[in-house]
């Protein structure tokens, strides 16, 4: 793992594999962004390319500094990074604190297909993996935390297959409905008036309580390390799907197989936006979401049952592939501490 420090901006990038062909990962802006989140982000995104049998690496940038004085902190990142860009050594994508219009000079260098909206495509591959892992989505109940961050879409799109969205739990709290929610009201609503929307829709609960939510399947997305041990023990889920990276802690990992609990790996669950990168420019978007699905779902059907369960299932295919092109392999698996 390589950090690559910026001259012109308070400013990184870690860059995972150093002789990869490509580098990519979202770029983050805030007051203080660490080195080593950024670092845990470049290596779930390397797995995620290892896991879709792609020599690529991952890698994850952080700008420090927002409010007076830092405004033009996204233009200067974006300038020095042009050349990074040009070579492949780091393709970036937004993340917390960054917009796609700060990024928009660097997209003409940028070998990747990146029309499609990855929010979507990550839904895909969620709902792609839960239904892989559940065997069928038809009929199921899924419950939605951190709402925030791609609820609306992962609502949608585990609807879309026939699931019910029985609970949701954002910053504000957390609401539950055993007959189902209305997602595409509940996305309205968010859309206008934030995280608080959810008491227009049931009496609420404090956010945490959606852990226990009686579903067959839940997904976490709040932020990095938001289902750790101590919520795990309260999971009565068949299946868990994070809709984020780095999201589920190595603690708790072992308290859901303890459980019997499916914990399914973040770098393919959240891995959707590789088939849009790859594809060929005006590939229709429902083909692509239908892709990003069946690709999530393939690698879930592989190593569900893999005795050490799918989660350390899928590092090792990941780990099988990386060890094909690179001499030593990473240290260190996706999971947040």
């Amino acid at each position: 793992m390589r950090i690559h420090k910026f001259s012109t901006v308070d400013a990184f990038v870690a860059i995972d594999l150093d002789d990869a062909e490509r580098s990519v990962g979202i770029v983050r802006r805030a007051r203080k962004i660490l080195q080593g989140g950024a670092k845990d982000l470049a290596r779930s995104q390397t797995y995620a390319f290892a896991a879709h049998e792609l020599e690529y690496g991952g890698a994850s940038a952080g700008i420090n500094g927002i409010g007076e004085g830092s405004e033009d902190a996204p233009s200067a990142f974006a300038a020095e990074a042009a050349d990074l860009v040009a070579t492949g050594t780091f393709l970036p994508d937004p993340g917390k604190g960054m917009t796609e219009a700060d990024l928009a000079p660097l997209r003409a260098a940028d070998p990747r297909n990146t029309a499609a909206d990855q929010a979507v495509l990550t839904a895909a591959s969620v709902a792609g993996s839960l239904e892989a892992a559940l065997g069928v989505l038809d009929g199921r109940t899924i419950a939605i935390e951190g709402f925030e961050n791609g609820g609306a879409e992962v609502a949608k799109a585990v609807v879309g297959r026939g699931a019910k969205v029985t609970a949701v739990a954002t910053s504000a709290g957390m609401v539950a409905n055993t007959y189902g929610l209305d997602v595409n009201a509940m996305a309205d609503a968010f859309g206008r008036m934030g995280p608080g929307f959810i008491d227009e829709f049931g009496d609420v609960k404090t956010a945490h309580f959606i852990a226990g939510a009686e579903t067959d399947g839940l997904t976490y997305a709040s932020k990095m390390g938001a289902l750790n041990h101590q919520a795990a023990g309260f999971v009565k889920a068949k299946a868990v799907a994070t809709a984020a990276p780095m999201v589920m802690t190595a603690k708790a990992l072992a308290v859901l197989r303890r459980a019997d609990v499916l914990a399914l790996p973040d770098f393919v669950t959240t891995a959707g936006p590789i088939v849009g990168w790859e594809a060929a420019g005006g590939t229709p978007a429902d083909a692509l979401t239908a892709q990003a699905a069946a690709a999530a779902g393939a690698i879930i059907d592989e190593v569900r049952d893999h005795p050490d369960g799918p989660l350390l299932g899928a590092c090792y295919k990941a780990e099988a592939f990386l060890g094909t092109w690179q001499e030593q392999l990473p240290f260190g698996r996706p999971l947040a501490p």
